[in-house]
Formats: C-alpha cells, structure tokens, sequence
C-alpha cells in the first residue's frame, strides 16, 4: 500500500515522502539487493507526474523485476527509489518511460544496497509519520460522511502501558491536559496489558489533531507504552 506523508528538511521546510509500506514486512529483500534511483524535475505532484509515476512503476517491476521503495518531492525534483536484483537495463528502460512522456531533465544511477538503508532510514515513515498517515485516513473519513471538524465533541483516545504503575502516572499527568479516564481495559497476554480510554472534548481539524496525537504518543512514551489512536463521533451527533 502507496502511502504520502510530511517531512520536515534542514530548514523546516515541508516536503512530500510516497512510500510503500507493506516493503518493511519483508525488509530487506535479499534477492533484490541493487538500489535504483531517477530524480525527475518536477515542481509538485501532477496528474502528468502521477502517469509517469504509474508507468515507470509498471516498466520497472514488469522488466527487471523492481520493486517500488518510495518517491520524495523535495526542491522541485521527484526522486524515484527502487530496489531489483541487478542494474541492468533500468537507465534504457526508465529512459523509455521518460521519452514517453515527453521528456525530462533528470538525474539518475545504481549502486547496492543490501540493507535497504534507503527505505528503512529514509522512506519509511517514523511513528510521527505514521500518526499523520492514521490521522488523515480518519479526518477523510469522518468528511467524507459531511462532518464538520470544527465542531467540538468528545474524542476517544487509546493508550497501552506495561505496568499498572505506568498508566496511573501517564493518567494522572494527562488530567492537567483536560484528559478523562473513560475506561480501562486489560489484557495478560499482551506486553502492554494495561489499556485506557481517555476522552476530551475538543475540535477535530488536522491542525488540532496532529498537535494532539503528537502530545498523547510522547507522553505514552515517556511511561514505556504505547499510542494506539483515536476515533469519534460525527460533529452533528455529539
């Protein structure tokens, strides 16, 4: 599954990261051991580019056995990973697609990767990364059903700790925060057997959203567990 989230570069400067997050599943693939890598100039994410994107993908995986790692649109450029068992033909085949479509400037080239450091460090999303992917499915969801996110209702919240001690101390110091616990829930055969619901009422826009899930995912953390997400209730029926 092709997922897109947010990355932050050296100057704060936002920038889009394509990625397919199934790959760290079976990460790294010892049978595809070459990194393949094409950076197109392009300003944005386009239907154009998005054709392209499609077709190379198709050219690549259908030729040489490629799998798609990811895709960054970072300072005007597309940059393309890959991983494939060799090298060979991808700079005949990616220029093939490119003609295709009219043409590109571009930059390209090869080299191994058997760890795939490029996915795992680079591509793959961090568990803030995550939290938006989960967090924009939720919000489109919720819209898609005519929410108005800027009505305030009550959010539920899902944390997990290892230790009862843990959850009391996470609770306690989230009550400041206008946190209440709502439920508690228990399981032995998990690590993180101590689970809580906590609730608040509150906006759900992807602003007040991000800045929440950040909040609650580092204050799990902080007690060693875990921050399993939200979920809510329609705007008009809270």
């Amino acid at each position: 599954m092709i997922e897109f989230y947010e990355l932050l570069d050296d100057e704060n400067v936002p920038y889009r990261c394509d990625v397919e997050l199934d790959l760290i599943e079976e990460s790294p693939q010892e049978e595809r051991p070459w990194l393949l890598w094409l950076f197109v100039k392009a300003e944005s994410v386009t239907e154009s580019l998005e054709a392209f994107t499609r077709d190379l993908i198709l050219a690549l995986t259908t030729s040489v056995d490629a799998v798609f790692a990811g895709r960054v649109m970072k300072e005007g450029w597309a940059e393309f990973y890959f991983y494939a068992p060799h090298s060979k033909r991808f700079e005949n085949i990616s220029s093939d697609v490119m003609n295709q479509h009219g043409g590109y400037v571009y930059e390209r080239g090869s080299s191994r990767d058997s760890k795939w450091e490029m996915y795992n460090d680079n591509l793959y999303p961090d568990a803030y990364g995550l939290l938006s992917i989960q967090n924009r499915h939720t919000i489109a969801a919720l819209l898609e059903a005519g929410d108005d996110l800027t009505l305030p209702r009550e959010v539920e919240h899902y944390l997990f700790f290892q230790t009862k001690t843990s959850m009391e101390r996470a609770v306690s110091q989230l009550a400041s925060h206008g946190y209440e616990a709502k439920e508690y829930v228990n399981d032995d055969e998990s690590d993180y057997g101590y689970g809580v619901v906590l609730v608040k009422t509150e906006a759900i826009t992807q602003e007040v959203i991000e800045e929440t899930t950040t909040s609650l995912y580092e204050s799990a953390i902080q007690e060693h567990g875990i921050y399993e997400g939200w979920s809510t209730v329609l705007g008009a029926e809270a």
